[in-house]
């Protein structure tokens, strides 16, 4: 039986590609040398960077999935997969725990501003005086605005730090407001002036845009902090910079940042931020589930069945 066709359009976790080519006939993008595979090629499959737009679908006109192994494709082109009738899966969901582990992780580094002290300690600093005095974290309030399931995670780790928590979306949910006791905000500006630490954990690039914006990071206030291990456009980056120079917020602690990897250089010299490159899904067990999930999307398409992680706007 003809192994069926698949592209791959960026690279792979290696136990995933070993997978790949037991099961399909995997060809590379970028290193073609036989033009019939054009014709063949009825998937395609990259992480969450690939760029597929009405270009690349028209060279290769059987395509009819493109899987995304990540939480996010915001470089697909919506509109050009539905004109071509082509199906996208995703894998969401699967590495909640540790966005939300790095999540705390941040909150800890950029309030006990653990990072700095690191530096104090490596730069001979400690032999000038003692390390100046940081905020409290146990019984802080927390605000949190995302994605369910990873508001729910975080919460859950908040909890044990005693902290009293808010959150904001467009509809109230049971679940948060009973489980953590959580205060429910349908207006942002409200929420952020009672808190000492702002969590954004929103993927939703579409709805959260730059909802974060110069009135609310002003509405926060110079004793603030802001996480985010969402999306970069969450929030309005100038402005937040901007908030930081200035010392209109106390910190920051970021892990996406809009044209990663490249990073704005006003980032790297800020003294009262915590940055990360994008690690939050970036642990053995996370790239695992997601492995595991885009191979069962291909194994359903390619069986004839519905994939089980349909990307909602494409969803039937």
């Amino acid at each position: 039986m003809t192994a069926f066709d698949l592209l791959k359009l960026s690279p792979l976790p290696t136990h995933l590609m070993n997978e790949l080519q037991s099961l399909y006939q995997v060809h590379d993008h970028g290193h073609l040398s036989d033009p019939s595979v054009l014709g063949r090629v009825t998937a395609m499959i990259g992480s969450t960077d690939i760029i597929v737009d009405a270009k690349l679908l028209a060279t290769y006109p059987k395509v009819r999935l493109v899987c995304v192994v990540g939480e996010s494709y915001q470089n697909v082109d919506l509109d050009a997969l539905i004109a071509k009738n082509v199906m996208l899966t995703y894998t969401p969901g699967v590495a909640n725990a540790d966005v939300a582990d790095l999540a705390m992780g941040l909150v800890l580094g950029v309030v006990r501003r653990i990072p700095h002290a690191d530096r104090f300690v490596r730069n001979a600093d400690w032999v000038e005086g003692d390390y100046p005095l940081s905020r409290r974290v146990t019984g802080a309030r927390m605000g949190l605005v995302g994605a369910k399931p990873l508001m729910l995670e975080i919460a859950q780790r908040a909890f044990g730090f005693k902290m009293r928590m808010a959150y904001f979306d467009y509809e109230d949910d049971a679940q948060l407001s009973n489980q953590f006791n959580m205060q429910y905000f349908s207006d942002l500006k409200e929420m952020v002036q009672n808190l000492d630490v702002l969590v954004l954990c929103a993927q939703d690039a579409v709805t959260y845009k730059e909802l974060v914006n110069k009135a609310i990071i002003e509405a926060l206030g110079a004793n603030a902090y802001v996480v985010n291990v969402g999306d970069a456009s969450v929030f309005d980056q100038s402005a937040l910079i901007s908030a930081l120079q200035q010392r209109k917020l106390a910190g920051a602690a970021i892990d996406v940042f809009s044209g990663e990897p490249k990073v704005a250089a006003e980032w790297r010299v800020m003294q009262n931020a915590v940055l990360t490159p994008h690690i939050g899904a970036s642990t053995d067990a996370a790239k695992k589930a997601m492995s595991t999930l885009a191979l069962e999307n291909l194994r359903a398409f390619f069986e004839g069945q519905s994939p089980c992680s349909m990307a909602p706007e494409l969803a039937p």
